[in-house]
């Protein structure tokens, strides 16, 4: 299997672990992956035997950077391809890179298209600009027209295609290493993390977007506190809301109750889950679509309850594993009321995170999204005999 992705796969965002951890499962289940990617800014420990990366050398800054990794990869793929001969193209979502298109009409190779979000929705700054949006709308549907299968983190996004691409769209949802983020005391969490005081703790770990609600979270960190007045909200990571939450903390004066940690180690994530009393991840409805949170499963694996917007993908999800509660979206006060109803019990806290924590090992680790998306892969490769 080839995969192509314009991730920088050394940093730990979302997408680059979905590529990296969903090759590296392929690869437990006896497939061979290569990587086509841009040339990381740091080193990567590659998770397995049968798993090569191919860097493709990036000119870094602004504009420059997308369209030296659309010329480079071109190169890249057209060697790999030649000399490898991939059974299936695995195309993982980057908005205007369309190398493939133009490589894949010199080679045949079934193509297996991934759609994490729609860009006209996502992108910001000068990527607003309607003639660029209109640019990559139609992109992301030359692509999908040209794959012989379309996989989607969310059905909301399946919904978006035509009719021909929607009959080949599969939800496949994002997963969890199991192994990695495993249940912690909190005990020594803490003191790993030299985090003090009487708490309780409440803890969001991911990157700072709008669709992720975090002022909603904010807002009701004062009403909790009435009952808690040691309670400490940890915020981590980094994103391009971060200095509008800092202001609105400082505007509520929120500085005794709410950290901002950074961006830490990948590695590290883990420790900081397992010190939370209860997680937090909400949608705030900026696009048409939910997604699908990477850092629910992490929570869940971790064996911590959740608070999560009520909902498809969000609150139906740990409602039905029994994991946690959900709240109304955008509503602060009923947040704060779900978040006080389980700092108030720690048995039902403790026995909501031994379900996610089953549930998930069950079913929702990159090991089964690796078998899902083999079976998708199959189907392919079966169309394509039955059609030679």
């Amino acid at each position: 299997m080839l995969a192509y992705c314009d991730e920088d796969l050394s940093v730990a965002a979302g997408g680059a672990r979905q590529v990296l951890d969903l090759a590296a499962a392929l690869t437990q289940r006896g497939h061979e992956v290569t990587i086509v990617a841009p040339q990381p800014i740091a080193p990567i420990e590659v998770p397995a035997d049968r798993l090569r990366m191919q860097p493709v050398p990036v000119v870094r800054g602004g504009a420059i950077r997308p369209l030296s990794f659309l010329l480079g990869s071109m190169k890249v793929l057209g060697g790999v391809i030649r000399t490898w001969r991939p059974d299936v193209f695995l195309w993982f979502d980057s908005p205007g890179q369309l190398a493939p298109l133009r490589v894949l009409r010199h080679h045949e190779c079934p193509v297996v298209y991934f759609v994490n979000g729609l860009p006209e929705e996502e992108v910001q700054g000068l990527w607003r600009w309607a003639p660029i949006r209109q640019a990559l709308s139609y992109g992301l549907r030359r692509a999908a027209a040209r794959a012989q299968a379309v996989v989607t983190v969310c059905p909301e996004i399946c919904k978006s295609f035509g009719t021909r691409e929607r009959a080949r769209c599969t939800v496949i949802r994002n997963g969890v290493d199991p192994v990695r983020f495993s249940p912690q005391s909190h005990e020594e969490a803490r003191a790993k993390l030299s985090i003090s005081g009487t708490g309780p703790y409440i803890g969001f770990v991911g990157g700072f977007f709008p669709w992720h609600g975090l002022e909603t979270l904010i807002h009701a960190v004062p009403m909790v506190a009435e009952s808690y007045p040691g309670l400490q909200l940890f915020l981590v990571g980094e994103g391009r809301t971060k200095g509008a939450l800092e202001d609105l903390v400082q505007r509520r004066g929120l500085g005794a109750h709410v950290r901002f940690v950074g961006r830490v180690e990948f590695d590290a994530v883990p420790a900081w889950v397992a010190s939370f009393d209860v997680c937090v991840v909400l949608h705030q409805r900026t696009r048409s679509y939910p997604g699908d949170s990477m850092k629910l499963w992490e929570y869940l694996a971790c064996g911590r309850p959740v608070v999560t917007t009520a909902g498809p993908g969000y609150g139906d999800t740990v409602e039905a594993m029994g994991a946690g509660l959900s709240a109304k979206a955008d509503d602060a006060e009923d947040l704060a009321r779900q978040l006080r109803r389980l700092l108030a019990d720690r048995a039902v806290r403790a026995a909501m995170g031994e379900r996610g924590r089953t549930a998930v090992v069950q079913s929702h680790t990159w090991a089964a999204r690796a078998a899902q998306l083999e079976s998708v892969c199959r189907r392919v490769l079966s169309r394509e005999e039955l059609a030679a």
